[in-house]
């Protein structure tokens, strides 16, 4: 039997720089614009293989339409006092912590 460990491997990756930092800009072209495939190519969250989640474009499509629709309407900061801590808690896997935030209207 063999079991890979994603996290393993994303983290030893020559591609990703200081994979244990949350750098969601690493996935943008230097223009700006476009993203880089090969990074997102290599990127696994929903697994690979014959075990590969069956919902991944489904919930790919919503999270997009979701996070774009929130980023359109309001402005996400965090709470009166409060900073955002963008280091992760190490529990077998990487994970964000729980962030205080509140959302403010856009326009």
């Amino acid at each position: 039997m063999v079991n890979a460990d994603i996290h393993h491997v994303m983290a030893h990756d020559p591609l990703f720089v200081e994979p244990e930092k949350f750098a969601p800009d690493r996935y943008i072209s230097e223009d700006g614009k476009t993203l880089k495939k090969d990074l997102i190519d290599r990127t696994i969250p929903f697994s690979i293989g014959k075990r590969a989640c069956a919902g991944e474009s489904l919930a790919k499509v919503e999270l997009i339409l979701c996070l774009a629709s929130m980023v359109q309407h309001y402005r996400i900061l965090p709470c009166e006092g409060d900073v955002i801590d963008l280091e992760p808690i190490a529990l077998g896997m990487l994970r964000p912590k729980d962030q205080n935030v509140r959302l403010e209207k856009a326009f």
